[in-house]
């Protein structure tokens, strides 16, 4: 298996990855939209000294090409599957997923459901959360929304962590339309596998508290997607955990790499601050 910084040749695209640590399973981090690997450097190398870890970025940020397809889920999984074949990771994966990585981890598990050991899901979109959160937001959020567009084509290279215009407008018009769809995995789809569920906490004052509410909700139902599951709400209000609360998010994929290689349940586990 590689390690160190490469990159990566998966279909039309190429992918910056990074590889670090030694071990099973392999801890794979799939960051948000808009997000960067570089965002998940000081959580990889805690991380590291305890099993392989694995981060990279998308096509179209960082290092890597822009996006040549529609960026669905199933792309985007697609894309993962093939980077880790040519890295050599066959599995056991414990699969990271924030904000809409945690939909783009689930639909890489529908598909190859066999490598996945465990997940944790950071502050994680929702295949729902459109229609339960849009008649619940203020006006001024609704029209932020509508407003993204606009937005990504004023921002400068950086701000866009690298990606061009067209990929990244690509992608928010197909996560919205991934965000009212019935989801990869049924309830349940996760088995028995380790799953812990991190949400921020309530009073970020833009966010109203019906909002945060059903933004919780939502988290709760992510949780039964495995019988072995535990929703943990944060101290932090920040969605970007990985900056707002980072101990809490290395000890939750600590805790679910503990559990995939003793197979015992997420009950014993005892790194992760109490549940719920």
């Amino acid at each position: 298996m590689a390690s160190g910084t490469v990159m990566i040749s998966v279909g039309r695209h190429r992918l910056a990855a990074t590889v670090a640590g030694l071990g099973t399973p392999a801890v794979v981090i799939e960051p948000p939209f808009g997000g960067a690997a570089e965002d998940w450097d000081k959580i990889a190398a805690a991380l590291a000294e305890e099993t392989t870890v694995i981060t990279y970025d998308r096509a179209p940020y960082g290092a890597s090409s822009r996006a040549r397809d529609a960026r669905t889920p199933r792309d985007i999984a697609a894309d993962l599957d093939g980077l880790l074949r040519e890295l050599g990771v066959a599995g056991p994966l414990v699969l990271v997923g924030h904000s809409a990585g945690g939909i783009y981890v689930r639909a890489y598990a529908a598909e190859h459901l066999d490598r996945v050991a465990g997940m944790i899901l950071v502050e994680s979109s929702h295949e729902g959360q459109r229609l339960v959160l849009d008649p619940l937001r203020p006006r001024k959020d609704r029209l932020k929304t509508a407003l993204v567009i606009p937005s990504i084509i004023r921002e400068s290279l950086d701000q866009r962590r690298g990606g061009d215009r067209r990929s990244i407008i690509r992608e928010w018009r197909t996560f919205k339309r991934a965000t009212a769809v019935r989801p990869a995995l049924p309830p349940g789809g996760l088995g028995s596998r380790p799953l812990v569920v991190l949400t921020c906490a309530p009073g970020h004052p833009g966010v109203p508290e019906r909002v945060h509410q059903a933004w919780h909700d939502l988290h709760r139902d992510l949780a039964g997607l495995s019988s072995n599951s535990r929703h943990v709400v944060s101290r932090s209000y920040d969605h970007y955990l990985n900056f707002g609360d980072p101990d809490l998010v290395v000890s939750a994929i600590r805790d679910v790499v503990r559990c995939a290689r003793s197979g015992n349940p997420l009950a014993e586990a005892l790194t992760v601050s109490d549940a719920e």
